[in-house]
């Protein structure tokens, strides 16, 4: 019997998969963050939504990742009310130096 990990590892391997396995990862990783930072300051879901000049259904539908398209100004503007950072993070830069026949600078 295989494990998930296993499993995984090999849908991977199939790129338009990876790349979907990505991208949601991602929405629900900024899902996870928002919704655990608005709960540990006490705060419902309309709190941030007034102080960033949304709907706290805009805020129910990004923490739930119902959105596919959650704007990157609405997660700033609710990332902002919540004192958090939004950045990225690169993944693998040696990856895409293969693939692009660059080479990493350090």
């Amino acid at each position: 019997m295989r494990t998930h990990r296993e499993y995984l590892a090999s849908e991977l391997k199939d790129e338009a998969f990876a790349r979907e396995f990505r991208r949601e990862k991602a929405q629900l990783r900024i899902a996870y963050d928002i919704q655990t930072t608005r709960q540990r300051l006490g705060l419902t879901q309309k709190d941030p939504a007034g102080m960033a000049g949304v709907t706290q259904q805009m805020v129910s539908r990004i923490e739930t990742t119902r959105t596919p398209n959650m704007t990157h100004g609405s997660i700033c503007k609710i990332a902002e009310v919540l004192g958090m950072d939004v950045g990225l993070v690169a993944r693998r830069p040696a990856r895409v130096a293969a693939k692009t026949g660059k080479k990493v600078r350090a």
